[in-house]
């Protein structure tokens, strides 16, 4: 389901060695209307042990851009999706915040490293929010490049999920 489209800054060498399957999870996602971030957040909450429909539900409203060409729907499912293991809830848990950040500088880094972009906008070189623009996008196919983003989003999201490194200094009180 590839398309011509290449993303203006995107960096081939990291996005072309994407793992096929994970790129191959996104295109399944869409085709069945998912958003992107519905797909990034379920793939984080699955591995975590979160329930699946919940996670579809929370995240359907974040793909697009919050639906204005604003962050990357794959952005901000993974950032929940980190969340979910770095978050806290209280006060007592706010040193979390922390390895939270530290995480979330790392996946933005990562990201703008391999697509050069964290919006919609920039991505896919047009706001879903304004009609002519989203006629565009459709018209040139460009929303076919975010099947690679996608991939991108969640092995950079695996990574961080399955870095044990700050765990130890994780506080969650059941």
């Amino acid at each position: 389901m590839a398309t011509d489209y290449k993303i203006p800054g995107r960096n081939a060498e990291i996005l072309d060695k994407v793992d096929p399957k994970l790129v191959e999870e996104g295109a399944n996602a869409f085709a069945n209307e998912l958003m992107c971030s519905q797909c990034a957040f379920v793939h984080g909450a699955k591995m975590l042990g979160f329930n699946e429909e919940q996670a579809l539900l929370t995240a359907s409203g974040f793909g697009w851009g919050m639906q204005h060409g604003e962050r990357c729907g794959a952005v901000t499912g993974s950032l929940m999706a980190l969340g979910l293991k770095y978050g806290y809830r209280n006060a007592e848990e706010f040193p979390n915040y922390q390895i939270l950040k530290k995480k979330q500088a790392e996946f933005d880094r990562r990201f703008l490293e391999g697509v050069g972009a964290l919006t919609c906008k920039e991505i896919l070189k047009g706001n879903y929010a304004v009609e002519q623009e989203r006629k565009e996008i459709y018209d040139e196919k460009r929303y076919d490049a975010c099947e690679q983003v996608m991939g991108y989003a969640v092995s950079i999201l695996e990574d961080l999920l399955n870095d044990t490194s700050d765990d130890a200094s994780l506080i969650h009180k059941e």
